[in-house]
């Protein structure tokens, strides 16, 4: 099976380095030339992958194709090419519903969506994929875990909660350097606050919202430290701010799609 991708941007090159790091891919690689700097790197690195001149190219000479262009471009981009029916193709722009890419991808029949994030490149995260496609989940699993998603507005929901990774890392960045402010060396408070955060997630992987609030009141003893930070957290309405702007990602996607 030859896999190509119409866009080299950064989620594509997590995309092929985390299934021919962790998920032990052999099979040929296409990627366009845009990006050339991307490009041209993940060629040397990888055997297994191929640059070509041109997307019609890409899609001549494969089996699947991953659309992994910017959302304002995908139809545009798609409109330039011509496809075979025997093409499997795998859509990641945001906002573009699997109606609106089957009448630009003609006479295509095998259309999904899928929503890979940056740490595929390190074998980690979730994929959802919509509608459910066994051998599309099998590929993203090789690097990571995939989840078949049967609904497409549950699939947009799922895209919009993800949107808290800029946050989340901006929670980290500022964790760290506080602790730079009381002394801590640099090295040292930047590995800390990460290792904080990162047992943390560990430990909520697999657990249901509500076991997870559980965990949270375990760690309230009453006059204590969390209890004082959490408090101070809920006065400032921080998460309820953090859920209002999923839910505003949320009515951007659907008004997108």
């Amino acid at each position: 099976m030859i896999l190509g991708f119409i866009g080299t941007g950064g989620i594509t090159e997590a995309i092929v380095t985390g299934l021919c790091v962790h998920g032990n891919h052999q099979d040929k690689i296409l990627l366009s030339e845009r990006s050339r700097f991307r490009s041209k790197r993940l060629a040397e690195k990888f055997t297994q992958v191929q640059v070509l001149g041109s997307n019609q190219a890409i899609v001549d000479r494969s089996d699947w194709i991953v659309l992994a262009v910017l959302p304002q471009h995908t139809l545009a981009v798609l409109a330039e090419l011509s496809f075979r029916a025997q093409h499997k193709i795998i859509s990641l722009p945001a906002g573009i519903r699997l109606e609106t890419l089957s009448t630009h991808v003609h006479p295509v029949k095998q259309i999904c969506r899928a929503i890979p994030m940056p740490p595929i490149a390190h074998g980690l995260g979730c994929t959802p994929i919509y509608p459910p496609d066994a051998e599309v989940e099998a590929l993203f699993a090789r690097a990571g875990k995939a989840m078949a998603v049967t609904d497409e507005r549950q699939f947009t929901a799922l895209g919009a909660s993800s949107a808290v990774m800029a946050t989340f890392f901006a929670w980290v960045a500022s964790n760290a350097r506080w602790l730079e402010a009381q002394g801590v060396p640099t090295d040292d408070a930047a590995f800390y606050a990460a290792s904080v955060f990162h047992t943390l997630a560990a430990m909520s992987v697999n657990a249901s919202a509500e076991a997870l609030q559980r965990m949270s009141e375990k760690c309230l003893t009453p006059g204590g430290l969390n209890e004082q930070v959490l408090r101070g957290v809920k006065q400032a309405r921080v998460i309820e701010t953090i859920q209002a702007q999923i839910d505003g990602v949320m009515s951007r996607l659907q008004s997108a799609e």
